[in-house]
């Protein structure tokens, strides 16, 4: 299966994408000035407890205040393998107590952000916990003897009172590898807690690593053929760590010629969009309903086109089987967290019943949520779970439609000015001299007042000339392009010289 990653940051966006034969499998994208990222600890005061909950709220200086339980002292060990350490029974908190915390889930809607005292820090090999003694390896590491040896090896990394979990690379890292991770780890928590003394609350005082380097820490890379970078500074940091690994087979890195868009010529843009529609279409006609609820997401399989060539049982079959396997790719691309219920296409053959649950299964396996799988009940539904890591991306580059009140969904103007910028690489690449943009009145405003966003073209292309036209009666996602070679163009009424 060939796969590769593609890296960018551009319009105060970081984007990342992956694609496996041909596929979009799955796509990030983080705003750059994002302060409630996961892995963020700050100083927070304790505004509320409610001991009927065994929860609190925290002021973090936020939007919103954060929000922590009982449940999130310990770390998530459903995916882990080590001794046992008992929960505690409340949170020992009160209002007024300056604490450190950590984001462990960044704020939905109008619920802010979830937090934790129990700080982690991670690393390519090793996640150090300095104030929780539990010792655990990743379960994805299925050798047993391997699993037990890492055990042991990494009690000697850690202090009294400190804890470590093992990651899926650690086999990959020789011992001294490890455990000077794991001293660099704890030098950066000593910083942590020398600046929580004099910092005001709200303060943060420690920020995680860039989405591309999250992405490469928590893979193992030599299981990308590819990957591409969108920018020299992305580049040059990612042969940096690649240099690092001890990896046998390492995959070819790429610097994407910045003259054009990355996402934008490789289609990414276009498979995005796809995945935001509630309908999905497979490759021999039959098609899937995706409806997301506030309390769960529905999905409907249907035939479609598709009639098959044996009997209706058969045809209804491979329906699912290939609806199955689409289902894991979509939920996994969208994010999507929570309860599922899937409608799948009624079969009377028992066997047949079961193993669309387990293809379910094994698809589901394949991504790095824990996701459970329940049994085909008797009207055709099955039931899943999904833990849903991090934001989806649709609540950055989609938001809530004015002209249906939130019935649909319309781009966002980050979202909006990313395209402006990759059309225009696109003509100017060709050997376009002149652009004119049609757009809407209020993107043509935020792109006058924001021109940082085309600096980086004027510098590419000093001879060319970009000019907009702004419309009242466009739609915000609207863009219409006029482009010639020798500059001869006659502009229309209203035009405004953008450089």
């Amino acid at each position: 299966m060939a796969k590769k990653l593609y890296f960018d940051s551009q319009c105060g966006l970081e984007h990342y994408a992956c694609m496996e034969d041909g596929k979009l499998t799955e796509y990030e994208v983080e705003r750059c000035s994002s302060s409630a990222a996961i892995g963020n600890i700050y100083k927070g005061r304790v505004t509320d407890v409610l001991n009927g909950m065994q929860a609190a709220f925290i002021d973090c200086g936020l939007e919103r205040h954060c929000y922590i339980s009982v449940c999130d002292l310990l770390p998530d060990r459903v995916n882990l393998e080590g001794r046992d350490i008992d929960i505690p029974a409340s949170l020992d908190m009160h209002v007024g107590d300056e604490i450190l915390v950590q984001i462990i889930k960044p704020p939905v809607g109008k619920k802010g952000a979830r937090v934790t005292t129990n700080i982690s820090y991670v690393g390519r090999y090793m996640v150090f916990t300095p104030y929780c003694s539990f010792i655990g390896v990743s379960a994805k590491i299925s050798d047993k003897e391997l699993r037990k040896t890492l055990l042991q090896t990494a009690k000697t990394y850690v202090r009294e009172g400190e804890g470590v979990i093992v990651r899926t690379a650690a086999p990959y890292a020789v011992r001294e590898v490890k455990n000077r991770e794991v001293e660099y780890l704890r030098n950066v928590h000593n910083g942590v807690l020398a600046a929580f003394e004099s910092a005001e609350v709200g303060s943060l005082l420690y920020r995680d690593s860039p989405l591309y380097m999250r992405v490469l820490r928590d893979k193992i890379l030599s299981a990308a053929d590819e990957i591409y970078a969108g920018n020299g500074e992305i580049y040059e940091n990612l042969v940096t760590v690649q240099q690092s690994l001890a990896a046998n087979v390492q995959p070819r890195i790429y610097r994407h010629d910045e003259h054009t868009d990355l996402f934008y010529e490789n289609g990414i843009y276009t498979e995005f969009g796809k995945s935001m529609l509630s309908k999905v279409e497979l490759d021999n006609g039959t098609y899937i309903i995706i409806e997301r609820t506030e309390a769960l997401t529905v999905i409907d399989v249907n035939t479609g086109k598709f009639t098959g060539e044996d009997s209706l049982e058969q045809t209804v079959y491979t329906t699912n089987v290939l609806a199955a396997r689409e289902i894991a790719r979509q939920v996994k691309l969208r994010n999507l967290g929570g309860l599922f219920v899937v409608d799948f296409i009624d079969m009377t053959d028992e066997k047949h019943c079961r193993a669309i649950v387990q293809e379910l299964e094994s698809a589901l396996k394949r991504d790095k949520a824990r996701c459970k799988v329940e049994p085909m009940s008797r009207f055709g539904l099955v039931e899943f779970t999904r833990k849903r890591t991090g934001v989806p991306a649709d609540t950055i580059m989609c938001k809530s439609c004015p002209t249906c009140r939130g019935a649909g969904w319309t781009r966002s103007e980050e979202s909006v000015l990313g395209e402006l910028r990759a059309r225009l690489l696109h003509l100017l690449s060709t050997g376009k001299s002149t652009v004119c943009v049609d757009l809407n009145n209020n993107v043509a405003n935020a792109l006058i007042q924001r021109k940082e966003y085309v600096k980086n073209i004027a510098a590419l292309y000093p001879m060319a000339r970009v000019y907009i036209v702004s419309h009242r009666t466009y739609a915000e996602d609207a863009m219409y392009f006029r482009a010639v070679e020798d500059g001869n163009y006659g502009m229309p009424e209203g035009t405004v010289l953008l450089y």
